[in-house]
């Protein structure tokens, strides 16, 4: 029990992995919303197809933290409809200056304040995956340096070297919630494969069979690889369940995770691309860094030549 204490005042020993993975997110997230201007109006416009669900009958002091994440759905913005124009443009620019580390408290907070916003207004249209980046980004508000947090410090360059500075607190918050954004993690598969376990297709290995069926969900090669093979749809949903299963113990395991989460990369590059659910899939995929340690993330980034050796 004395060492529980330990582990979240010791020294935070993970602010290189994650830099890597907030700049990350915040370049998805970057690219995603700039693919999604075509339809902008559809999704986040006050009268645009994904509706509104703003209480009326609540008086907006007693809506608590939901209108600070709602407002693009306030009545209001009927009258004022270039409102949703100034949320896209202030996550933008927010994002860049986050990827820059310029303001990055600043930054952080305001990624996550406008980001919730747009996906809560296009609700309708988004899947899992936005759900879980809301949450992210509200971890990662959290996980900060203290000195120089104010000033102006643009850098382009992911530094594993570089000397950080936390103050007392800041280095519990920083170990507290990258415990969260690892716990989230392993409670989505927990609950994702629970539920699967309570639906007769996924125990009869049927569940890729029915899904290969629906054209909305399904690729060519979904469709031919599963549509009318039950032999090869009940071993690809007994491996989606093992999986799930027992995701929360494997990955703690040095010797066998990076095989274990290329299995699970490719699980979810699946559901991007065979299934459609492309945010979600990618997402998941972008899950995996902070389960890394310094060293793989170091050696991805190099080989990938995002920095050098």
């Amino acid at each position: 029990m004395k060492k529980i204490p330990e582990i979240f005042t010791s020294d935070f020993k993970h602010w290189f992995k994650i830099e890597v993975f907030r700049r990350v997110i915040y370049l998805f997230l970057l690219i995603n919303t700039i693919s999604l201007l075509p339809i902008a109006s559809d999704l986040w416009a006050y009268d645009g197809m994904s509706g509104t669900r703003w209480n009326a009958a609540l008086p907006i002091w007693k809506q608590g933290s939901t209108a600070l994440i709602n407002v693009l759905s306030h009545p209001a913005n009927a009258t004022y409809t270039w409102i949703y124009v100034l949320f896209i443009f202030g996550q933008l620019f927010f994002l860049v200056t986050g990827i820059l580390r310029i303001i990055p408290k600043i930054s952080a907070i305001a990624v996550y304040f406008f980001t919730v916003n747009l996906f809560l207004k296009g609700a309708l249209f988004f899947t899992g995956g936005e759900v879980l980046l809301n949450l992210i980004l509200f971890y990662l508000m959290f996980i900060q340096q203290s000195e120089n947090s104010r000033k102006w410090n643009l850098s382009l360059r992911i530094k594993r070297d570089e000397k950080i500075g936390f103050s007392e607190i800041q280095n519990v918050l920083n170990h507290v919630f990258y415990a969260l954004i690892l716990i989230q993690v392993c409670v989505l598969y927990f609950f994702s494969t629970l539920y699967k376990l309570l639906d007769a297709n996924w125990i009869s290995g049927d569940a890729l069979t029915f899904i290969a069926r629906i054209p909305a969900y399904s690729g060519g090669l979904l469709r031919f690889l599963f549509s009318e093979n039950h032999t090869l749809s009940a071993i690809a949903s007994y491996a989606v369940l093992i999986y799930g299963g027992v995701f929360s113990i494997l990955v703690w395991i040095k010797r066998i995770k990076i095989p274990f989460l290329l299995f699970g990369v490719l699980l979810h590059l699946g559901i991007a691309f065979g299934m459609g659910i492309f945010t979600f899939g990618i997402v998941m995929c972008l899950m995996y860094i902070p389960f890394l340690s310094a060293d793989q993330v170091d050696t991805l980034l190099q080989k990938l030549r995002i920095r050098k050796g």
